[in-house]
């Protein structure tokens, strides 16, 4: 199962592997530790890169790839793409091995989507998603958010 909290990120701390928290409702913060973490805010690009860069976007902008945290790989080709995605797979696949803890940061569609998927394909992986909205996939009506609620439980 995957573990809700509603709440907010108040920092990461990546070099720790541990993210602060401050649950909805309370007054105090708390610290939950993961192996990797996946931010799913509900962006379409990369906010925190100069060029936008992100895993759910190719890096094709010959610029962007001067400074990409991917420089080896040319996504502006298939196999490009091929090769990143396959690098990520491995990285899931190494944290499925070590049984490791996953916070997800964002209950919309992506981070859901992350989830469901990693929950899936990598069962050993521990899930928590964190959102500021009171339920994952806030937006949604009510009985879809409460299906996908159901689901992850």
């Amino acid at each position: 199962g995957v573990k809700f909290i509603w709440g907010e990120v108040k920092a990461l701390d990546g070099d720790n592997k541990c993210a602060k928290i401050k649950p909805i409702f309370a007054s105090t913060e708390d610290t939950i530790s993961f192996d990797y973490c996946i931010i799913c805010s509900g962006c379409n690009f990369g906010p925190f890169k100069p060029m936008g860069e992100s895993l759910w976007f190719p890096t094709v902008h010959e610029e962007a790839r001067k400074i990409s945290d991917w420089p080896h790989i040319d996504e502006r080709f298939i196999e490009g793409r091929r090769r990143h995605i396959l690098e990520e797979y491995h990285k899931l696949h190494d944290l499925c091995k070590k049984k490791a803890t996953v916070l997800i940061v964002g209950a919309g569609f992506i981070g859901v989507e992350w989830a469901t998927e990693i929950e899936y394909f990598f069962p050993d992986v521990k899930l928590t998603i964190i959102d500021a909205l009171p339920r994952c996939l806030g937006p949604l009506p009510d009985s879809a958010a409460e299906y996908c609620s159901e689901y992850m439980s």
